[in-house]
């Protein structure tokens, strides 16, 4: 037969045990202490939207709650870099340097062509007089100087043209060669430049939501503190309890336990051993509380 312990005991342990009934009677709000995830931060959206307009989708939407991408609307397929590699392709085509040849160009030959005709017409002149004052004006001879001129006027003209078209040739390949650099050069810039905005962006919102994050765990272990304190109070209490009735003659251990609530119920279940009970009704006692 259980022996019972002092009676000054007893007050303490039924009160203690009463405690504990009413605390495990309380129901349990399971959502207040459930992990949480943080939303997605409106500035991670925004990396997000400027993205897909960057890459040529259409407008992305979210999802209210979470703010995770939900679809993705139509688009151009067109991304923002792409308009400057098509003139880059063309200036970078065999027929592209044409278009980069100088208005002045054909002015310039015209001109020199004109200067050129009106050397030889001037040259010609003197061919006769030279025949005259030689004696064979008319003659063979005189024809032969006369070829001869031609011939060496049409080498020497079209040495000049030539020149002058190779001039104006290599002229109109740098430009086209520097317009191909400088549409790879904006097309690489503007995505450069487009990248580093997203990039800071979504720095500053991974920041907003890292700090959102830890307002929602901070909370949740708030809640988790709040429902284990009463039990943690009450297992204090258990183990003081437990103390003063073990050092009465013939009264059980009170028990110890890690856990605030298995061992706030496993010291109720030896309060009620101390108080009078029967060896193992305590847990019996409480299992059939919570049928």
């Amino acid at each position: 037969m259980a022996q019972n312990p002092a009676a000054f005991v007893e007050p303490g342990g039924q009160k203690l045990f009463d405690l504990l009934m009413k605390e495990l009677g309380k129901p349990m709000d399971i959502g207040a202490i459930s992990p949480k995830v943080a939303g997605v931060s409106p500035l991670i959206q925004e990396a997000q939207k400027r993205a897909a307009s960057e890459a040529g989708l259409g407008s992305l939407e979210f999802d209210p709650k979470t703010g995770a991408i939900t679809g993705v609307g139509p688009g151009t397929g067109v991304a923002s870099y792409e308009r400057f590699l098509d003139k880059a392709e063309a200036a970078a085509g065999p027929d592209a340097y044409k278009q980069y040849m100088s208005p002045y160009q054909t002015e310039v030959l015209d001109a020199t062509q004109r200067l050129l005709d009106e050397q030889r017409a001037a040259g010609r002149p003197q061919l006769a007089a030279q025949a005259i004052e030689a004696g064979a004006f008319g003659g063979g001879r005189e024809g032969v100087q006369r070829a001869e001129y031609e011939r060496g006027r049409d080498i020497s003209d079209a040495g000049i043209m030539a020149n002058l078209r190779q001039q104006g040739l290599q002229q109109a390949q740098a430009r086209a060669q520097q317009d191909l650099r400088n549409q790879i050069g904006l097309a690489q810039t503007g995505q450069g430049l487009s990248s580093n905005v997203i990039s800071s962006l979504g720095n500053i919102g991974t920041g907003a939501m890292t700090y959102d994050q830890s307002l929602l765990e901070a909370e949740r272990q708030r809640a988790l503190l709040g429902q284990e304190y009463p039990t943690s109070r009450i297992q204090t209490a258990t183990n003081i309890f437990g103390s003063l009735a073990s050092n009465v003659p013939g009264a059980p251990a009170a028990p110890i336990m890690s856990s605030p609530g298995i061992a706030g119920l496993q010291g109720a279940a030896g309060t009620f051993n101390l108080l009078g009970g029967a060896p193992g009704q305590g847990i019996n006692s409480m299992a059939q509380f919570f049928r």
